[in-house]
């Protein structure tokens, strides 16, 4: 009797905190409306929601449906710690405005950056170590203390665009090259959905998808990040689009090149002029290498590579297993742009060892793991790409931890 009095009032409990949230949470409405979100030319990644309809669906799944013990541990002692709000120096966040979490990509501001609405306005710009505040605007760095030349940099190159952000929903804003790429991430239970604005449609020849596969236009970011004085610009400074198959990597013992990838790539050039000049340069500054009729050793790799066209190349870690007969399988595609396969493979290293406890040690990389090997599979659909997680797997949850990893960086 005495053991079900006990279950009885752990239940009653459970009710009411659960009734008192939702009641809590239920004040604001349900209807979105459109609000302005930062935009920076320079940020990798920009995720902006609606956090009061986030916070509901997380409390009514963390502790009703997943019950991931070892991750609302982590939020207690994130929010017992305190350590935000003593940063934040009792600004009170909106919660009925839209959040933005911003991955920047320059030395001029913080890796992390978070903004969001404050309840009270101030007229004037108001700092901190770690935020800035202008009118309700807040922007907050997490992890670094705020310079004044950093807070200049933010305030003086922030855009704002205008979003309505529905419930179970992500916005987000990217820069690729020069063009600015907008997508809306979309979940139910567990299977997510990315909508691109705008896709690319031209007949385009790709390697036929297997292992992880990714074909796209090639990224001017990409070549930007390659330092000027380093060789690899001369094999991508004319190219123009890209397709791999990769199928995972392993840790060696050749001290030269101790990681060793598994993948085939094929590389479109914008002319055959351009394609045998990258291939003419490659070679000169790699001149030390071992270069023969189609194949490069480094270190105890060997990289095997032919032409396919007028204006492609193609390269393979292993020619036994990606194209025996000397050339690849591949395809026409209407579409220039297609993601499919085993997202884990893009984690997927062996005989790690001592090497895997220094990289479980890498937020991102560990982040990115378990994100990756909860997945089942990724397809490209005509509006976008769909991402479903393994059975019993939530994609909030994965989500959220993957980001709550990821900012322990």
């Amino acid at each position: 009797m005495h053991r079900i009095k006990e279950i009885a009032y752990i239940l009653s409990l459970g009710i009411l905190f659960y009734a008192i949230v939702h009641f809590t949470l239920s004040i604001s409405p349900d209807k979105p409306t459109e609000e302005k979100i930062p935009i920076f030319k320079e940020a990798r990644f920009e995720l902006s929601a609606q956090p009061l309809t986030l916070i509901k669906e997380l409390i009514s799944l963390e502790f009703f449906k997943v019950k991931d013990q070892s991750f609302i541990n982590q939020l207690k002692q994130l929010n017992s710690s305190k350590k935000g709000m003593n940063q934040l120096e009792n600004i009170h966040i909106d919660l009925n405005k839209s959040m933005s979490f911003i991955l920047m990509d320059t030395p001029s501001t913080p890796s992390i950056l978070i903004h969001f609405s404050a309840t009270d306005e101030v007229k004037q710009q108001v700092y901190g170590k770690h935020f800035v505040q202008i009118g309700k605007d807040v922007f907050y760095a997490p992890s670094n203390i705020l310079k004044q030349d950093q807070i200049s940099w933010i305030l003086d190159h922030v855009q704002w665009t205008n979003e309505r952000i529905q419930a179970k929903e992500f916005v987000i804003h990217q820069y690729l090259g020069e063009k600015q790429v907008k997508g809306i991430m979309q979940w139910e239970s567990n299977k997510l959905t990315y909508t691109i604005a705008q896709q690319e449609t031209s007949p385009t020849e790709m390697l036929s998808p297997r292992y992880f596969h990714l074909s796209n236009t090639f990224p001017k970011v990409i070549f930007e990040s390659i330092p000027k004085d380093h060789e690899l610009r001369y094999l991508f400074s004319s190219a123009k689009h890209f397709s791999i198959n990769y199928a995972g990597g392993k840790i060696t013992t050749d001290e030269q090149f101790p990681f060793a990838a598994s993948f085939e790539v094929l590389i479109e050039y914008d002319s055959e002029a351009n394609r045998n000049l990258a291939v003419q340069n490659v070679k000169s500054a790699y001149d030390s290498l071992k270069w023969q009729e189609n194949a490069v050793q480094f270190g105890t790799q060997h990289i095997y590579y032919t032409t396919t066209g007028p204006r492609t190349l193609y390269f393979c870690t292993d020619k036994k297993t990606f194209c025996p007969n000397g050339q690849p399988t591949t395809r026409k595609s209407p579409r220039v742009f297609m993601c499919q396969g085993d997202l884990k493979r893009l984690t997927n290293i062996e005989n790690t060892g001592w090497a895997g406890l220094v990289l479980d040690m890498i937020p991102a990389f560990r982040a990115s793991k378990e994100l990756f090997d909860g997945t089942s599979k990724i397809v490209t659909t005509k509006k976008g790409i769909e991402l479903t997680f393994k059975p019993g797997k939530d994609v909030l949850h994965e989500f959220i931890h993957t980001l709550f990893i990821y900012g322990q960086a």
